[in-house]
């Protein structure tokens, strides 16, 4: 009788299979663990994230992290293991406003788990993006902003929805902005700045349409292409009957093509002449208003915009007391919550996060 032999390739996939389930299983009782912090290594203008004059800003993300390993939020968030990120910057404007910095308290999902001691592969997380988490920015007035318009005179910005207030504190676009005396860095675009802009805009398309227009403008010298064919006629007869047709196809409808021009040039300017009226027709008040898009001409509010909140347009405002001198003073502080669109698991542990937050200790680090 012949004696089975164990197969030894059986052996070494069951004790593979057996391996990589305890990895598995060590990896989910690690979820929702710490992983070791991160940091862009330098400013966006080439100095040490670390550099002793950044100790300002670090003090502040210090009390943010203080606040946010223990918050029940973060730690509830399934499937997931959190991380710490700071990154200190310039600002767009070095010469009016101080440096700004962030802090990000995020959770990352499997996809960029390593190992089975709570470690995050960075390349992975910048890649996929965090699941669920906060963020303190510093200095940024920008954060809930959108620009919608811009030239050498306005640079306008559509503000974020507006929420429900958190601890006192403004809410736009699901962040709460803690300012000075809780003031907000800026301040509504006007319908007369908006109009403004608008016959701007309009003026440089008519003169981008000149430009691009102006040598389809000129008459087409028909006599000489008609003598440029005679030229090529004993070379290739073909190809000079081919260029005249062209050339008296082209002239025959000049007429009719320079009109489509001018019509197209019409409209535009009948649409400037018209922001004109607009801006004319309109008293002091109304244009001092703000500019809030609706859905009527000049996307001003139309009737059908009736009953329903309409966003505004706003710029930074240039009476904000912001210090450049010094350069990493706190003047402003921005939370921010964000949580995976597709997974609404992660809603509600985030209410919970932000609302264990202590928003009046952030607040008295304004300076």
């Amino acid at each position: 009788m012949m004696k089975t032999r164990p197969n030894p390739s059986l052996s070494a996939q069951a004790a593979a299979a057996l391996l990589a389930g305890l990895v598995l299983a060590a990896g989910a009782a690690q979820a929702g663990c710490w992983a070791a912090n991160a940091a862009e290594p330098t400013s966006n203008d080439g100095l040490p994230v670390m550099h002793a004059s950044f100790k300002p800003l670090h003090a502040v993300m210090d009390q943010f992290e203080a606040q946010a390993r223990p918050n029940p939020g973060l730690l509830a968030l399934p499937e997931v293991r959190l991380r710490l990120t700071r990154q200190v910057m310039d600002s767009d404007e070095p010469s009016r406003r101080p440096r700004e910095a962030v802090i990000h308290a995020q959770g990352f999902g499997p996809k960029t788990w390593t190992g089975t001691d709570c470690g995050i592969h960075a390349e992975a997380a910048q890649r996929i993006g965090p699941r669920a988490g906060f963020s303190l920015f510093i200095n940024s007035p920008l954060t809930t902003l959108n620009r919608w318009a811009h030239d050498e005179q306005l640079s306008a910005y559509l503000e974020g929805e507006r929420g429900e207030a958190v601890q006192g504190w403004p809410v736009f676009r699901g962040c709460a902005v803690i300012g000075p005396e809780r003031r907000l860095p800026w301040v509504p675009v006007t319908v007369g700045e908006m109009l403004g802009y608008f016959e701007r805009e309009q003026q440089r398309k008519i003169e981008d349409w000149d430009r691009r227009n102006e040598r389809a403008l000129e008459p087409f010298d028909l006599i000489e292409a008609e003598r440029r064919a005679e030229q090529i006629r004993p070379q290739n007869a073909k190809a000079a009957d081919m260029l005249l047709m062209t050339a008296r196809q082209r002239k025959a409808g000049e007429a009719s093509f320079h009109a489509q021009l001018a019509r197209g040039r019409r409209g535009l300017v009948d649409e400037l002449e018209s922001l004109r009226a607009t801006r004319a027709a309109m008293d002091a008040g109304q244009l001092g208003e703000p500019y809030r898009l609706g859905s009527g001409r000049h996307r001003l509010p139309g009737p059908g915009d009736a009953g329903r909140p309409l966003k505004r347009l706003v710029k930074l405002d240039s009476g904000f007391p912001w210090d450049a001198r010094h350069r990493t003073r706190i003047q402003l502080l921005t939370v921010c919550a964000s949580t995976h669109p597709n997974n609404p698991a992660y809603a509600a542990p985030m209410r919970d996060a932000v609302a264990a937050l202590d928003l009046s200790r952030l607040a008295a680090l304004l300076n």
